[in-house]
């Protein structure tokens, strides 16, 4: 495997390990016993900071799975010209395009492999 792939691999590993432990975090505070306001206080903080916590965690997840579908979509999308006339101005506008067109999606791509 590449060195990017593995450490993709190991970020969605620890993304989702956190997520689990705060996820179990959340449910050792819920327990309901005979506590003190101020217990349940501090616990209900807890419970909140945990509940962002896993907001931001599946955020960094769907930030991956974005960049994962964008490097697929645009590494591998290439315009094909097909039959077009070179005498039409039409067809020269057209080829143009599609020149334009797969330099960006080439320069995309390129992009999204340094980061």
């Amino acid at each position: 495997m590449q060195p990017k792939s593995i450490a993709l691999l190991q970020k969605i590993d620890t993304t989702v390990e956190q997520l689990i432990n705060k996820f179990s975090n959340i449910f050792e505070v819920a327990i309901i016993s005979d506590k003190s306001k101020e217990l349940q206080a501090i616990e209900s903080l807890t419970i909140e900071a945990d509940a962002s916590t896993i907001i931001r965690l599946c955020e960094e997840l769907l930030t991956i799975t974005r960049g994962l579908k964008e490097t697929w979509c645009l590494g591998t999308l290439k315009v094909k010209q097909g039959n077009v006339s070179e005498d039409l101005e039409d067809g020269e506008e057209l080829k143009l395009a599609h020149e334009k067109f797969n330099e960006l999606t080439a320069k995309i791509a390129q992009f999204e492999q340094t980061a």
